[in-house]
């Protein structure tokens, strides 16, 4: 099956063979993670090497070298690793989001996190975490990891989060104000001593503090002062609310109906996607200032599809 997805990702594949791998991915979930995994191998691949013909990507561990040099080169960071993270990874899987926020600091008198990330007053900083979740610290934050399996991070000053789907381990966020936890969802926090403020872009969100409960959806916001109750919910323009300098392109089991609106609005340059269910595909990726043409190329492969550039971009099958 590696040697069918290599011909389709070079263009070299039959309708059928396409039509034969399509089916592939569509019986099991293992086997969609199986191919997004095998899609953001060669992804990374590609960014390295020449532009001449395309060949089977190398080794998964010579990639993540590679992609790892290229990000430290272009985004500054400051942390203090205690673990080196697993690679972080393409997963192509639709889930519900649902947060619960509560009042509580963690108490975590005997451990130590593992890893600590720490931005400086004009700096930006995108971690992986090892179950694929991607975070991305705005200016002047602070986030400790706490561990791999119970993901728990603690968090002062603003983050945004495209949280990786597990049932099996919720992932929690800790604050001063509150405290998350997350079943899949893209959604921004920005935890100060006495305030929250939570931005849904992606998701459902059950916010609650001081005995109450309110419900934010997709595209609405709610805060916390002073520990008292979550203001209602209020439906806004959450890209305006969120201000991350050079933009902000995170997706996890994002479809791409969603992906490539948000696109749009990032470049300007409108998208026509040519198959209702190819809409429908899954899309987990990050970008960290990358030029129109790398992202819209990279989602194409990622989702199998061809992309055609012009005014209008059209994704075909």
């Amino acid at each position: 099956m590696e040697d069918l997805i290599v011909h389709v990702l070079a263009g070299e594949a039959s309708e059928s063979d396409r039509q034969r791998l399509d089916a592939w991915r569509r019986a099991l979930p293992e086997h969609e993670r199986t191919y997004q995994e095998f899609v953001e191998t060669w992804r990374l691949a590609a960014l390295h090497e020449s532009h001449g013909p395309i060949a089977p990507p190398p080794a998964v561990d010579a990639v993540v070298c590679k992609a790892n040099s290229r990000r430290r080169q272009a985004i500054p960071l400051k942390t203090q690793q205690r673990h080196h993270s697993r690679t972080w990874r393409w997963i192509a899987a639709a889930a519900a989001a649902v947060v619960v926020i509560g009042t509580g600091i963690p108490l975590f008198v005997n451990e130590a996190p593992v890893a600590t990330y720490q931005t400086g007053q004009a700096e930006t900083l995108t971690a992986s975490l090892a179950d694929g979740s991607v975070v991305r610290l705005g200016p002047d934050s602070h986030m400790d990891v706490w561990g791999d399996r119970q993901r728990r991070v603690t968090i002062n000053g603003t983050a945004f989060f495209a949280i990786a789907a597990d049932s099996s381990r919720p992932f929690l966020v800790h604050s001063n104000a509150a405290e998350a936890e997350v079943l899949g969802t893209r959604f921004e926090i920005r935890a100060e001593a006495d305030y929250l403020r939570l931005v849904v872009v992606e998701g459902r969100v059950a916010l609650s503090n001081a005995g109450h409960r309110v419900e934010v959806s997709q595209g609405a916001t709610s805060h916390i002062i002073d520990q008292s109750r979550p203001s209602p919910p209020k439906p806004a323009d959450v890209w305006n609310m969120l201000d991350w300098h050079g933009g902000l392109l995170i997706f996890h089991a994002t479809s791409l109906a969603q992906v490539v609106s948000e696109v749009e609005a990032h470049f300007g340059v409108p998208f026509v996607i040519r198959d209702s269910i190819l809409a429908q595909r899954a899309v987990t990726a990050w970008f960290d200032d990358e030029p129109f043409e790398e992202v819209t190329s990279t989602i194409c492969q990622v989702v199998g599809a061809r992309c055609v550039l012009g005014d209008t971009v059209e994704v075909r099958p």
